[in-house]
């Protein structure tokens, strides 16, 4: 995937039309609803996506290759496929025919049982962000897989490049997603059966116009093409998700609320709506309604009847649909979702923790960032921030590290600027921090939290220890649970590059122990104690760009410019689905300002201060600059002095905490003061 960098809009989900097919009918939309696809996945570390076909081939088919589950092409079984540069693949694999000639389908002079993503005269070259190639990956588990086939970054012939899928269902429906496009192609998309008499291709074809999108990599953007087996019913329900808290206190009411999709013809007037736990079901009919059919309408529900328990442990919740429009559901495949939940017997405050992958040569991060803490600033004591620089776009950020990497890699990231909330990337309509809100980081907020963690920093020289403990009320089982602990950089200087931001703020330098984190158990009640330390190695260097060939290696250098300026982020998180459960902080608020320093022997007095302070310090030289930076990071006061002994007039700033920095010789300390009047 070449990468590029999301615009500040974002396309709402809209349905483009419906279409009645032989065989097949189809629902064109804007964006992807499956929760659990991350088209990223291919590229990641560890999982196991196949590479079908590879550079620099073309006009050629991939081995053949086995489905993972059982399932059907035109009501017929279909166990094996291969795959064609030319964005289609057939599940005929004595096939022969490999033309990028597209063609109205059905058609006895194109491919024989082949589904369609994109057909066109693609190339696989090599080079760029990611060489052009095939692949394909299997996700989730029986009987609810999902078998991926990708065109990634293939290039058409105006040397562009674009990226499809084809996602097959087991048991199911099959999906094509055109994901992005560099430039402007048309096309084919649709199905052609087993002698060509009988297919369909979506309006357009084959010059379906696929146009590049307005946001690369935004989930909100891309084209889906939903193909469903004829005819379409009049009623149709889907249980598209549910919104269950994780865990809740006993005694609490527990509202079970999620979204329905209509995929009906028609319109959808009422329904009734089922949860069942430990076998009481609880029932209710919704009327009233006027729910657009095809997928165009989607309506949120809530079900009257909230569920509580007074005994903590593990429930499993069945919700689903029927009677759409007080009649029969024309296809009761997807009418059922599963959740789960925990009751606890009590509960402590969550700490927010947002991790956001940013960039100094990221025109989008640098509103990004305001943005961010616009929505932070109110919520002081409240969250936690770890900013990862990454070497994109152009040559990147030059504080990228391979860590970067690991962390870009583990969340599925796929542009900048991408925020997760407490581990989750779905906070909102896309992952873009120019989105977030203060709505959802309320929503994040109130959700309790099953630990506490307690944070202290020692630093000696370039060795910084980070020690505390971790204390549970509610025991954790989980094997895969985690501690990690970032230390950061509260604010960078010589990073500047190409976006317009100077200053950089809670930058990430080191994951302790490493990006994969130190397994922990833990019984409720009891404290569990963590320490872990690093020494930087070697002397600073600025690395010329996030290129591999300039990055870090810290295992002999470091890009750390004040040592004084490190703190630490310290939080608990479940690998199984990267929630973030509890964070802390060694530095007020989560950091973004400076920590305090004790050298020069920089002293300030009085403190707290009311109109003015002095400001004495020793050092090899008597001139040095003054800053004074407020809790947000703002500068709010600079002088330059050429003294050891120096007013300060402070009348102008309001009551609050604040940190003198003081910069002489090379060297830099820093001391908290408080105007108080």
């Amino acid at each position: 995937m070449k990468k590029q960098l999301l615009t500040l809009a974002t396309i709402a989900l809209g349905i483009l039309g419906n279409a009645q097919a032989q065989g097949y009918y189809t629902l064109q939309s804007k964006g992807v609803k499956d929760p659990n696809y991350n088209y990223k996945f291919s590229l990641a570390t560890g999982n196991n996506a196949v590479k079908l076909i590879e550079p620099t081939k073309d006009n050629v088919f991939s081995a053949d290759q086995t489905l993972p589950f059982s399932w059907n092409f035109f009501g017929k079984a279909v166990t094996s496929y291969k795959v064609s540069d030319n964005g289609f693949l057939t599940f005929n694999t004595t096939e022969t025919l490999n033309t990028g000639s597209a063609l109205a389908l059905p058609n006895a002079n194109a491919p024989k049982n082949s589904i369609f993503a994109f057909w066109y005269d693609f190339k696989l070259a090599s080079g760029g962000g990611v060489p052009d190639q095939i692949v394909s990956f299997t996700y989730g588990t029986a009987p609810n897989r999902v078998h991926v086939i990708q065109w990634l970054s293939v290039t058409n012939l105006a040397a562009s490049y674009a990226s499809a899928a084809i996602m097959i269902y087991e048991g199911k429906h099959f999906d094509v997603v055109l994901n992005q496009i560099g430039s402007a192609i048309t096309g084919t998309v649709g199905v052609n059966n087993e002698d060509g008499t009988v297919g369909y291709s979506v309006p357009g074809s084959p010059a379906f116009a696929w146009s590049t999108p307005s946001a690369d990599d935004a989930y909100a953007d891309m084209t889906v093409f939903k193909f469903k087996p004829a005819p379409q019913p009049e009623n149709d329900i889907e249980m598209t998700s549910l919104n269950l808290p994780k865990f809740e206190k006993k005694n609490e009411n527990i509202s079970i609320r999620g979204k329905i999709t209509n995929f009906g013809s028609q319109s959808l007037s009422s329904f009734r709506l089922h949860y069942a736990i430990n076998g009481d079901v609880k029932s209710m009919l919704l009327t009233g309604l006027n729910v657009a059919g095809s997928g165009a309408g989607t309506y949120d529900f809530t079900h009257n009847i909230p569920f509580s328990s007074n005994t903590p442990g593990d429930y499993t919740i069945d919700v689903w649909a029927s009677n759409p429009n007080a009649g029969a559901d024309g296809d009761s495949s997807n009418n059922n979702a599963k959740g789960t939940l925990t009751i606890v017997n009590s509960t402590v405050p969550r700490m927010v923790l947002h991790e956001i992958f940013t960039s100094s040569t990221c025109g989008p991060c640098n509103p990004g960032n305001v943005n961010l803490k616009t929505v932070l600033d109110p919520n002081k004591g409240k969250w936690n921030l770890i900013k990862y620089q990454v070497n994109f776009p152009g040559t990147g950020d030059p504080y990228y590290t391979t860590e970067v990497g690991t962390r870009f890699s583990y969340y599925g990231a796929g542009f900048a600027p991408w925020l997760t909330v407490d581990g989750n990337s779905a906070w909102g309509a896309s992952a873009n921090s120019n989105s977030y809100t203060s709505t959802n980081f309320n929503n994040a907020s109130v959700i309790p939290s099953l630990a506490s963690i307690s944070a202290n920093l020692v630093r000696s020289g370039k060795t910084v220890t980070v020690s505390g403990n971790v204390t549970p009320v509610q025991p954790f089982s989980n094997s895969n649970l985690k501690l990690r602990v970032a230390v950061l950089e509260t604010r960078t200087t010589r990073n500047v590059k190409s976006n317009g931001e100077f200053e950089f703020f809670n930058v990430f330098k080191k994951m302790l122990p490493s990006a994969a984190g130190a397994p922990i158990s833990l019984t409720a009640g009891t404290a569990v104690p963590y320490t872990q330390t690093f020494t930087f190695a070697g002397n600073y260097r600025l690395p010329s760009d996030g290129q591999a060939a300039s990055i870090i290696n810290l295992a002999t250098e470091h890009s750390v410019e004040e040592f004084g300026n490190l703190f630490a982020v310290v939080f608990l998180q479940d690998d199984n689905d990267k929630t973030v459960w509890q964070s802390a902080s060694t530095a007020p608020n989560g950091g973004v300002s400076v920590a305090e320093i004790d050298e020069l022997g920089l002293s300030v007095y009085p403190n707290p201060a009311t109109t003015s302070f002095e400001v004495n310090f020793t050092g090899a030289s008597s001139n040095a600059t003054i800053r004074i930076v407020d809790m947000n990071g703002r500068e709010v006061l600079k002088q330059d002095i050429n003294s050891l002994n120096n007013t300060i007039q402070c009348e102008q700033l309001i009551n609050g905490l604040y940190f003198v920095e003081l910069t002489s010789g090379g060297k830099t300390a820093v001391k908290k003061m408080n105007i108080v009047r």
